[in-house]
């Protein structure tokens, strides 16, 4: 079965002279007035983009806006014969000085793993961003895949923000949960910088954003790994991966400073991003489906369940007593094959279509089985 997919490729800009750094801080910070309603002069182009974004997201006042960048109006050249880079950015601007819409080439660097996906894949509107003082562009490549349209089993995953994955398979309910090595990296930073902050104010600033550069690249290669492994578990066990969809995470979902620090700054997208790209090249298709209520809804009797604590799922219905996160992620399953409360095709996935096989054994037997649990240097054991 052919499948049109989108990879997401992060090019970092780099080399910048200070008129290219200039103009792209001018239409970044412009880009943030119009989509939050001010007026500023944009390239044309971009500008619509911008009102797209502020119809569809109405963005919070205090949020910055990744600037949306039109693929019929910006490019990427790779040239090996280049002294500065290999490979060359095209991003439109606003020139205030001529008093119009530009473009400037800026250097970058394509990792070395998604270079032959950027010259083959089909670029798409992408994003340029900002972060911690550097300027990357989020390249959106789209490509055909061909992926299996018959599967032995469901490789479930629930997102969240004790596990950033819990993965369990539908038939045996054999459940792995991974995250505690990226948890512990993120609160380690977190506490270097506050330290780093409060002892050197001055300084501090420069330091901070080389800590920040190093988190995410240990963030990065564990995410990598997890996705990795997912992947591998769902090509051994012939089984499709459905994912519960996080859109809408951070809007109107206030559950406390401590949880919404957690929760917010998680990598779902990149890891989901990661896991869609590893499973495709392996032939295994990836959907998503609604997760609305899968965490407050018992798995074994589709009753409304009471999450005593945050790692915690009881029925008071059946009597179920179990890990939340294994609770959600067998509901995310069942939703995809159509089971309880929802079926797929309100869920907007597209799993149950004739041509896709999913065999999967029911059985009744209790929810408490084998739980294997990601190893990571820091331990990883979840305590129910």
């Amino acid at each position: 079965m052919q499948r049109s997919v989108s990879t997401t490729v992060r090019v970092k800009l780099h080399s910048l002279t200070n008129r290219k750094a200039h103009l792209l801080a001018r239409e970044y910070e412009a880009f943030q007035t119009a989509v939050h309603g001010g007026d500023s002069d944009l390239y044309s182009a971009t500008d619509q983009q911008a009102s797209k974004v502020q119809r569809q997201k109405d963005p919070n006042p205090d949020t910055e806006q990744p600037v949306v960048l039109r693929n019929d109006v910006f490019d990427v050249a790779h040239d090996e014969n280049t002294v500065l880079s290999s490979w060359w950015v095209k991003v439109p601007v606003y020139d205030s000085e001529q008093g119009r819409g530009n473009s400037i080439w800026c250097p970058a660097h394509v990792p070395r793993k998604d270079e032959q996906l950027v010259q083959e894949g089909n670029i798409r509107d992408s994003e340029l961003v900002r972060r911690d003082g550097d300027w990357c562009v989020h390249l959106v490549v789209k490509r055909s895949v061909t992926v299996q349209d018959e599967y032995d089993d469901v490789l479930a995953i629930d997102m969240g923000a004790r596990w950033v994955a819990t993965c369990a398979f539908l038939s045996d309910r054999t459940t792995t949960f991974y995250g505690e090595e990226v948890r512990r990296i993120r609160e380690h930073y977190k506490q270097l910088r506050k330290s780093i902050g409060k002892a050197k104010p001055r300084q501090g600033q420069q330091v901070v954003e080389r800590i920040g550069d190093a988190e995410a690249r240990k963030v990065d290669d564990r995410l990598h790994k997890i996705a990795r492994s997912i992947a591998e578990d769902a090509e051994e066990r012939n089984a499709v991966i459905v994912v519960g969809d996080l859109g809408g995470i951070r809007k109107d979902n206030d559950k406390g400073r401590y949880v919404n620090d957690k929760t917010h700054k998680m990598p779902f997208a990149r890891l989901l991003d990661y896991i869609e790209y590893k499973a495709h090249d392996a032939g295994i298709d990836v959907q998503l489906v609604e997760e609305y209520d899968t965490s407050q809804t018992c798995n074994r009797c589709a009753c409304e369940g009471v999450r005593a604590t945050q790692g915690r799922f009881e029925c008071p219905a059946c009597g179920l007593d179990d890990n939340a996160d294994k609770n959600g992620a067998l509901n995310i399953g069942k939703r995809a094959l159509g089971k309880f409360s929802k079926p797929l095709s309100e869920a907007g996935a597209v799993l149950a279509q004739p041509e896709t096989k999913v065999i999967v054994h029911r059985d009744d037997e209790p929810a408490n089985l084998q739980l294997i649990v990601d190893l990571t240097p820091s331990g990883g054991t979840p305590r129910f």
